[in-house]
């Protein structure tokens, strides 16, 4: 090995070297990224580190930091904006390697100052998107949208039509997972926020898909909060979800019936029975044409209790019928168990008007049917 290539490797040697050939600043930030303390362990019982742990960076990658970090700022002195923009996106990059995504914002945010400064806007777009990405990789999305956003801003307003699909794509992404937390935490109107951000974002990517999704996540946001007012708007959301699903090519079955089954149940809350009862029957087809079992029985579960609570018990007992066989061939214990409850509670009811007849009117009757199990219904009144 040669004698130059051991202190090359040395943490101690490496910033002696920067410092020597005048590289303050490089020597400033080398410092700081050997020697800063591990902020992800800070809570943990303090261990005895190896000699050779430079907090993160390997051993044999630090010549690479160092020559960065020098390149960086000769080039700063001579007024090389690209050498430094390029030197400070490497070590951007290679951090992200790293997964230290703390540190690779540092150079990105170094990287947008150059950009800013020399009015570089590709420069600038390129990195503020890694800005955006870093900070979502740190899970810290509020920061994130606030870079997809300015991403945003910087394409329309150089009509950048590519680069105002791929910021709105982000931001998609971004305000979807927002939401996600904001309802986790409770907070159904900061959620409903967020999703019409979602929505509106999703449209300016030009992705169909994308709409429908954020269409149909907005409506269950709407419909969470319970208002008539926002069941209504629940309504006009699935409906567009639904018609998305429909021009799709091809077609998309299972969204389609997604959409049916939302709106069914939004109308049943609303107590329109008909439309409810309407879309139901849809969304039972479409399970029928996709061969969902599990789909038909959620359909023809709900069909039965619609059935059941409109006291058609004839209809609400054949749906729950086939409800039971489809539970059947699922091999679901508790759907099946679930089945043969809402088949006996209508069975029960189909009967009820006959039993009470003949309990308040017919004596011999109901002996009949004590004694012998002589059927009764047939006494039901017209």
């Amino acid at each position: 090995m040669p004698p130059s290539a051991a202190p090359a490797l040395d943490k101690q040697s490496l910033c002696l070297d920067i410092l020597v050939s005048g590289h303050v600043q490089a020597y400033v930030d080398f410092f700081y990224l050997t020697h800063r303390p591990d902020i992800d362990h800070e809570d943990e019982p303090e261990e005895p580190e190896p000699a050779d742990d430079q907090v993160g960076i390997p051993s044999n990658m630090l010549p690479h930091v160092k020559t960065q970090l020098e390149e960086a700022e000769v080039a700063r002195r001579r007024g090389d904006t690209q050498a430094v923009f390029a030197s400070y996106r490497q070590l951007a990059d290679f951090f992200t390697g790293l997964e230290d995504q703390r540190t690779a914002i540092y150079f990105w945010e170094k990287c947008l100052e150059i950009t800013q400064l020399t009015s570089d806007v590709d420069g600038e777009k390129q990195a503020t998107r890694s800005l955006g990405m870093a900070h979502e990789a740190s899970k810290d999305m509020t920061a994130a949208i606030k870079q997809y956003e300015t991403l945003l801003d910087l394409a329309t307003g150089t009509s950048d039509v590519a680069g105002t699909q791929q910021a709105s794509e982000h931001l998609v992404v971004a305000y979807e997972a927002s939401a996600v937390s904001a309802d986790s935490a409770g907070d159904s109107r900061g959620a409903l926020e967020c999703r019409e951000k979602c929505l509106d974002a999703a449209r300016a990517s030009g992705d169909p898909a994308k709409e429908s999704k954020a269409q149909y996540d907005l409506g269950q946001a709407h419909e969470k909060l319970g208002e008539l007012e926002h069941l209504k708007r629940a309504v006009m959301h699935y409906e567009q979800h639904l018609s998305l699903a429909e021009k799709a090519a091809p077609p998309d079955v299972d969204a389609q019936g997604a959409a049916s089954y939302a709106l069914a149940q939004v109308y049943q809350r609303m107590q329109h029975g008909e439309a409810s009862l309407r879309y139901l029957q849809k969304f039972l087809s479409l399970a029928q044409s996709s061969c969902s079992v599990k789909a038909q029985a959620e359909a023809c579960c709900s069909l039965g209790v619609l059935y059941n609570t409109q006291a058609d018990y004839s209809s609400a007992v054949q749906y729950l019928e086939r409800f039971f066989e489809l539970a059947r061939q699922t091999g679901d214990r508790a759907l099946v168990d679930k089945a043969r409850t809402y088949l006996g509670i209508a069975r029960g009811n189909s009967v009820l008007p006959a039993y009470t007849k003949v309990v308040t009117n017919d004596l011999e009757g109901l002996l009949r049917w004590k004694n012998r199990r002589t059927p009764f219904t047939d006494q039901l009144v017209t």
